[in-house]
């Protein structure tokens, strides 16, 4: 599988389903957050896991926040 899709095209829940499944195909426990360039105000953002303790995934998306946060001030 390849995550090089034309984002523009498609909705929030079909990235969403495509993210989803790229987790599986990795066949290791794991999680994801994405964004992307809707139009040139917007930007869409998911998250998503596979097989991850939510404790872990909490962990790591707190660390992406507070990273993005970091560097945006």
């Amino acid at each position: 599988m390849t995550l090089f899709f034309p984002f523009v095209l498609m909705d929030q829940p079909e990235i969403q389903k495509r993210i989803e499944a790229f987790l599986k195909e990795l066949g290791i426990p794991s999680f994801i957050v994405f964004g992307w360039k809707k139009t040139d105000k917007d930007f869409g953002i998911i998250w998503s896991q596979h097989q991850t303790p939510p404790n872990v995934a909490i962990k790591g998306l707190s660390w992406a926040l507070n990273d993005v946060v970091s560097k945006s001030l």
